[in-house]
C-alpha cells in the first residue's frame, strides 16, 4: 500500500488534534520529537488506496526559533520527511491564522488549507468566499469541520492529488513595502554572491529572518558565509535607517508587514450576514467574572473541588471493586485452582504479578474519570482562562500561570500533572513545574495523613491534615524560586495564552482524548509499575524459606540497616521504614505494608502504630510520608518528559534530603509542644 505523509501546521486551538483525530481515530500514537520533550501526535488511516499518516506539528503562531515548539515544527518543515503540508487555519480568527500561512509561503512551501471551524463561523453570521481566498493565495482551500467529520473526504482527496502532482498550485510570494522589498532583495544579492553549493534554503525566506535577526539563522550564516559579517553590517545599516523612518525595530517592521498582508486577504474574503456586530458576547460577559480575580478564584476553587469531589466519588466504587479482584478474589482462586505449585510460584503470581498488575488498573477508575472531566474543562475553554487567571501570583516564584494547571492535577495524581506540563511553551519552567509537582500531596497519601491523624491527633485531625497540604504547597513554590534563580539566569519568560470562545464539548474529542491518556499511562507507566513490582516481591521472599516480607528477608535486612538514618526522627523500628521503602511504588502500599508487618486490622493497626510511635515521631513520619520521593510511575513520568535520568535523580536527591530535614524540624517542634 502507498503511503502520504502529511505535516499538519497551526497555530494553537485551531484543531489539529481534533482533524488528527476525526481521520486517524484510535491509531493516534503520543511521543516525543528527538532530542526534544515537546509532544508528537501521530496517526494513520486508509483511503482509497493509500496509507495516510499525520503528523501533528506543535501549535505555534510563527516560524521564529524563540520557543521549543517554534524550532522543532520549523526544523521539520524544512528537513523533514513529508509529502504534503496541511495549514490548519481557524475560520473564525483567520487574520491572524494567516500570519503563519504567509510566512510558510515565504519558506517556499505550497500548504493545503484546511479551514476548520467553518461551522462556528457561520453560526456567528459570516462566510468565506474560498474560491477568492483559494485564488489570492494560490493554494488549495477546504472548508472542514473536524468536530462534525464535515470535509474530511475532500481534504484526503487533495492530500492524495496534491502528493501525486495531480493538483499543483504554485503558492504566491508575498509582497511589501517598498522599503521591505529593497531590504530583502539586498540582502538576497548580497547572499547570492556567496552562496555556497547545495544551500537547503530559499533565499527570500532567509533574507527576512536575518532581517528579524533569527538567531538560528545568524548562526546558519555564519557556517555558511566567509563574509557574514558584511551581510550583518549591511543588515544593521538597514535596522538603523528602519528606526528613522518608522520609528519601530526592524522585527517589529517586518512582523508588523506581514500582519497586514495577512489582514488584507482576511478582509478581502470574509463576508457577513449581520446588520450590526453585538458589542458584548456571552463569552466576555461570563470571562468578567471567571477571569476577575475577586470572583474568578473562588469560582476556580469550587470547579477544582468539584472535580475532584466526582473523580474519587464515582471512582471509589470501581476502585475498591477491582482492588477486591487482585487482592482477594484472584489470589484465592489461584490457591485453589493451582495449590499445587510451589509456595514460591504461588507467591510470585500473587505477591508479585497480580500486586503489580493490581497496582496499576485500580488507578485507571481515578485517572479515566479525572481526564475526562478536565478534558471537558479544555474543551469549553475554561482550562486557558484558570492558566491565566493564576499567572501573576506564579511569577513570585519563578513560574507562569501555565504551572497552575499541573500543580493542581498533582493533588489528585502526580502521574496525569507531570504529563500536563507538555502543555507548557517554557522548557525551564517545565522542569521546574516537574521538580515540584510531587510535593502536590496527591490522593494515595491521604490515607496514610488520614490513618496517623486518627491515631495520633485525634481532635485535630482536619488541622493536622490540611497544615500538611499546605507545607507541601510551601515548599513546593520555595523550591521553585531557588530553582528559577539558577536556570532562568534572570529572564523571565512571558506567558501567553489564547483565551478561546465558549462552547459545548464535543463529547467525541473528549472521549477520544481520555482513551489515548488512558491508554498511554497503561503502556508507559504501567509497566515500570508491574516490573517494580516483581522485583519488591523478590526481595521480600528472599532468602529462601523466610517468612514473606518478614525480618529475615532480604527488605527486612535493608529495613534494620536503614533503621539509624531515621532515628533521629524518632522512628526506631524497621517495619515502618520498610513500608517507606514499599511506598516507593505506591504511596497506598505504606498501609497495606504496615498492615501486613502489624498482622492486624485497621483498628489493630492503629493500637500498634500507637506501642510504636510517639506523636512527635508521628508527626515526623507523616511529614517524611509527604516529602520524600515520588511513586514509580511519577518517576518514569518525569523521565519519560525530561529526557533525563540525571534530572529524575536530582529531583529524588532534593526531596528526600528535604524530607528528612523537615521530619527531623517536625520531630523536635512537636516535643516541644506534645
Amino acid at each position: 500500500m502507498k503511503k502520504v505523509k502529511v505535516a499538519l501546521a497551526g497555530n494553537p486551538n485551531v484543531g489539529k488534534t481534533a482533524i488528527l483525530n476525526a481521520l486517524a481515530g484510535t491509531s493516534e500514537k503520543i511521543g516525543n520529537w528527538p532530542g526534544v520533550t515537546v509532544q508528537k501526535k501521530t496517526g494513520t488511516y486508509n483511503f482509497r488506496g493509500f496509507e495516510i499518516e499525520l503528523i501533528d506539528l506543535p501549535g505555534i503562531y510563527s516560524l521564529s526559533s524563540y520557543t521549543l515548539e517554534e524550532r522543532v515544527a520549523r526544523d521539520f518543515l524544512l528537513e523533514g520527511d513529508y509529502d504534503v503540508v496541511c495549514n490548519v487555519i481557524d475560520a473564525t480568527l483567520l487574520g491572524r491564522n494567516l500570519y503563519l500561512t504567509i510566512e510558510l509561503l515565504e519558506m517556499g512551501l505550497k500548504p493545503v488549507i484546511a479551514l476548520n471551524k467553518i461551522d462556528e463561523l457561520e453560526n456567528f453570521g459570516y462566510s468565506i468566499d474560498t474560491e477568492k481566498l483559494q485564488e489570492l493565495l494560490n493554494l488549495p482551500v477546504v472548508k472542514v469541520s473536524a468536530i462534525k467529520k464535515q470535509g474530511l473526504e475532500e481534504l484526503s482527496e487533495t492530500f492524495l492529488r496534491v502528493a501525486s502532482g495531480d493538483l499543483k498550485f504554485e503558492g504566491i510570494v508575498p509582497r511589501y513595502s517598498e522599503f521591505l522589498e529593497n531590504a530583502i532583495n539586498l540582502i538576497e544579492l548580497k547572499l547570492k554572491k556567496e552562496l555556497p553549493e547545495r544551500f537547503p534554503y530559499n533565499l527570500r525566506w532567509f533574507s527576512i529572518k536575518l532581517l528579524e535577526k533569527d538567531p538560528e539563522i545568524v548562526e546558519i550564516l555564519k557556517e555558511n558565509f566567509p563574509n557574514y559579517q558584511k551581510i550583518l553590517t549591511e543588515v544593521e545599516k538597514i535596522e538603523g535607517e528602519a528606526k528613522d523612518k518608522f520609528k519601530t525595530e526592524l522585527p517589529c517592521l517586518v512582523a508588523r508587514e506581514r500582519f497586514l498582508f495577512a489582514s488584507n486577504i482576511a478582509k478581502s474574503v470574509i463576508k457577513s450576514g449581520i446588520v450590526e456586530l453585538p458589542q458584548e458576547t456571552l463569552s466576555d460577559r461570563i470571562d468578567k467574572f471567571i477571569t476577575n480575580p475577586i470572583t474568578g478564584i473562588p469560582i476556580f476553587f469550587f470547579i477544582m473541588w468539584l472535580v475532584f469531589k466526582l473523580t474519587f466519588d464515582l471512582s471509589s466504587p470501581i476502585s475498591d471493586w477491582i482492588d477486591g479482584i487482585f487482592s482477594d478474589f484472584l489470589p484465592n482462586l489461584i490457591k485453589s485452582k493451582l495449590g499445587f505449585l510451589p509456595h514460591s510460584v504461588l507467591s510470585l503470581i500473587n505477591d508479585g504479578v497480580l500486586s503489580g498488575i493490581g497496582a496499576v488498573v485500580v488507578f485507571l477508575p481515578l485517572l479515566g474519570i479525572l481526564y475526562f472531566l478536565m478534558s471537558i474543562l479544555e474543551d469549553t475553554g475554561y482550562m486557558a482562562r484558570a492558566a491565566a487567571l493564576w499567572d501573576n501570583f506564579m511569577k513570585i516564584f519563578g513560574l507562569s500561570g501555565a504551572s497552575v494547571i499541573p500543580l493542581i492535577l498533582g493533588f489528585g495524581c502526580n502521574v496525569p500533572a507531570v504529563y500536563a506540563t507538555r502543555a507548557m511553551r517554557s522548557s525551564t519552567q517545565r522542569l521546574i513545574t516537574m521538580a515540584i509537582i510531587p510535593w502536590m500531596s496527591c490522593s494515595a497519601r491521604l490515607p496514610v495523613f488520614t490513618l496517623f491523624a486518627a491515631a495520633f491527633f485525634k481532635k485535630n485531625q482536619s488541622l493536622v491534615i490540611l497544615g500538611l497540604y499546605m507545607l507541601g504547597v510551601f515548599l513546593a513554590l520555595l523550591l521553585a524560586k531557588v530553582l528559577s534563580r539558577f536556570l532562568t539566569k534572570g529572564e523571565e519568560e512571558e506567558f501567553f495564552i489564547e483565551l478561546p470562545p465558549y462552547k459545548l464539548p464535543a463529547w467525541n474529542v473528549v472521549l477520544n482524548q481520555t482513551w489515548i491518556e488512558v491508554r498511554e499511562f497503561i503502556s508507559k507507566a504501567g509497566t515500570v509499575i508491574f516490573s517494580v513490582s516483581v522485583f519488591i516481591w523478590l526481595l521480600a521472599s528472599l532468602p529462601s524459606g523466610t517468612e514473606y516480607a518478614g525480618e529475615n528477608t532480604v527488605i527486612g535486612r535493608i529495613g534494620n540497616i536503614l533503621v539509624p538514618v531515621f532515628s533521629p526522627l524518632g522512628i526506631q523500628d524497621w517495619k515502618p521504614v520498610v513500608a517507606l521503602m514499599f511506598g516507593a511504588l505506591a504511596k497506598e502500599v505504606v498501609i497495606g505494608t504496615l498492615g501486613t508487618l502489624y498482622a492486624s486490622g485497621e483498628s489493630g493497626l492503629i493500637s500498634s502504630l500507637q506501642s510504636t510511635f510517639t506523636p512527635e515521631s508521628a508527626l515526623a513520619y507523616v511529614v517524611f510520608t509527604l516529602l520524600y520521593i515520588p511513586c514509580v510511575a511519577t518517576m518514569a513520568a518525569i523521565k519519560q518528559e525530561s529526557g533525563s535520568w540525571k534530572f529524575v535523580s536530582l529531583v529524588i536527591l532534593i526531596e528526600l534530603t528535604t524530607a528528612w530535614i523537615m521530619a527531623f524540624m517536625a520531630y523536635h517542634l512537636g516535643s516541644l509542644i506534645f
